[in-house]
Order: structure tokens, then sequence, then C-alpha cells
């Protein structure tokens, strides 16, 4: 007789994936993201889609200069995945774009801090580092 087994669950830790970031600003996202338990992981224009759907990350954190190439077709993956979108166009931007997102978790117990008023008319909640300024100095 044999025992029926549970098909194994494939579980991720949470997931920041970055997508463009030069090799400085990947490095700075590592450290910002290590003590929350949050990986990183990279990927490329090719995989993106397939590493989204697989990864399902709480963020996709891109390049400013790559987002500006195609913005909506970035929003696209972000929304169809249920990620939050970043951008950043240098490696103190990703700081403390991430740095804000995580203190936003251990503030409320949410996985994000409430979308900030200039984003919030969006399809997906957009954190750049602009925004993220504004919110630290206490501007609106």
């Amino acid at each position: 007789m044999a025992l029926d087994r549970p098909t194994p669950v494939s579980f991720h830790a949470p997931t920041v994936l970055a997508v463009g970031l030069p090799p400085d600003t990947l490095s700075r996202a590592s450290v910002t993201l290590g003590p929350s338990g949050v990986s990183l992981r990279e990927t490329n224009l090719l995989d993106l889609r397939s590493d989204s759907a697989q990864f399902r990350p709480l963020v996709l954190l891109v390049d400013a200069e790559l987002y500006d190439f195609d913005p909506e077709a970035f929003d696209m993956v972000a929304q169809d995945v249920g990620a939050k979108l970043g951008v950043a166009g240098s490696a103190r931007e990703a700081e403390v774009t991430l740095g804000q997102l995580l203190a936003g978790i251990n503030r409320n117990g949410s996985a994000f801090p409430p979308p900030l008023p200039s984003s919030a008319d969006a399809k997906t909640d957009k954190w750049d580092f602009s925004d993220v300024v504004a919110a630290v100095e206490g501007r609106e």
C-alpha cells in the first residue's frame, strides 16, 4: 500500500526583483534588504515576465533610464503580479526607496506604506526617489 504524499509546495521568500540596475546599485540594495529577510533577485528584460510570475516579487525595482524607455510596460508587469514599482537612478535612490518601503512594513504591519498622494491615481503605486524624499521630509 503506497502512502499518498502531498504535492510539494514551492515557497519563495519575499523578493525584490531588480531590472537593469548597475552593480553598485544592486550591491547597495542587497545591503539595505539584508536585515529584513527580503531577498534581492536580478533579472533581465528577456526574463522579466517569467521571473515576475515565478517569484511574485513585493517590489519591482527598475533602473530609471530603463524605466523611462517604456514606463507602461513596467507598470503592466508590476500590476500583473501585484508588485509595487520602484524606480531608482542611483544606488542612493535605491537605498532610500527600499528603506522607506521596509520602514512601512515595520511601522504598520502591512507590506507597504500607503501610496504617496502623487501616485494615488496610478494603476500601480510607483515609488520613485522624489516621492520618497518628499515623504521623508514631510512634504506632500
